[in-house]
C-alpha cells in the first residue's frame, strides 16, 4: 500500500513554496509520495480563472516534480467537468486505486473554509487532512472552526498538522515577474521556468 498525500492546487505556475510544503509534509510524515493534484477549476476561487490552460499547468507541474521520485502529479481532476471538488476527487481515487492510502494537504486559511467544503463530513470520514501551518495562520485557527466542525474533529486536525518553512514566493509574484520581463530563475524551478519562456506564458 502506497501512502500518498494530495496537495490541490491551480499550479499555475508551480513554484518553490510548493515544492517546499510538499517535501516538508512527505518527510514529517513518512509518506511515500506527495502529488500536485492539478485542479480544472477550484471552486473556492469564484470569480477567479486560470491564465494558463490545463495542460500547460499540468506539464509544469510534472516538469516541476520530474528530478524527485518522493514527488508525483495527479491530473484526475482535469478530466472531470466543473468545478473540482475534494469528495468527488476521493470517491474517484478510492475507486480506481483501491491499493494507495490517501490524505489531503491544505493550508491554514483553507482550515477556515472547511465547513463549506461539499459534504465536508463525509469528507472528513473518508481522508486524513494534514494541515500546513506558517507564519500569519497559526494554531488558533482550529479553535475557530471547532464550533462548526466539532471537538473531535478538530483535535484530529491538530494532530495531523505540519509546521512548514516558509518561502517567499507565489504563482501571482511569478506571473507578475513574467509580465514586467524580470526574471524568475529564484521562483521557479529551471525547467518550469524553460516552459513558461518557451510557451510565452503569462506575457
Amino acid at each position: 500500500m502506497a501512502r500518498i498525500a494530495l496537495l490541490g492546487g491551480a499550479f499555475d505556475p508551480p513554484h518553490h513554496g510548493h515544492l517546499a510544503v510538499a517535501r516538508a509534509v512527505r518527510d514529517a510524515r513518512g509518506l511515500d509520495r506527495v502529488d500536485l493534484l492539478v485542479s480544472a477549476q477550484s471552486p473556492h476561487r469564484a470569480g477567479k480563472h486560470n491564465h494558463a490552460d490545463a495542460g500547460d499547468r499540468a506539464a509544469m507541474a510534472r516538469l516541476a516534480v520530474e528530478d524527485d521520485p518522493g514527488l508525483g502529479v495527479e491530473e484526475c481532476e482535469l478530466a472531470r467537468p466543473g468545478p473540482s471538488y475534494s469528495i468527488d476527487t476521493i470517491r474517484q481515487l478510492r475507486r480506481e486505486r483501491p491499493a494507495n492510502q490517501y490524505s489531503f494537504i491544505i493550508g491554514a486559511d483553507m482550515v477556515l473554509d472547511l465547513p463549506r467544503w461539499r459534504e465536508i463530513r463525509e469528507l472528513l470520514d473518508l481522508v486524513e487532512f494534514i494541515p500546513v501551518l506558517r507564519p500569519g495562520f497559526d494554531a488558533a485557527v482550529f479553535a475557530q472552526v471547532e464550533p462548526a466542525l466539532g471537538k473531535a474533529c478538530v483535535a484530529r486536525l491538530r494532530a495531523a498538522h505540519v509546521d512548514v518553512p516558509l518561502v517567499e514566493v507565489s504563482s501571482t509574484a511569478v506571473r507578475a515577474a513574467v509580465a514586467a520581463g524580470e526574471s524568475i530563475e529564484a521562483m521557479v524551478p529551471p525547467a518550469v521556468a524553460r516552459y513558461i519562456y518557451a510557451k510565452r506564458l503569462y506575457r
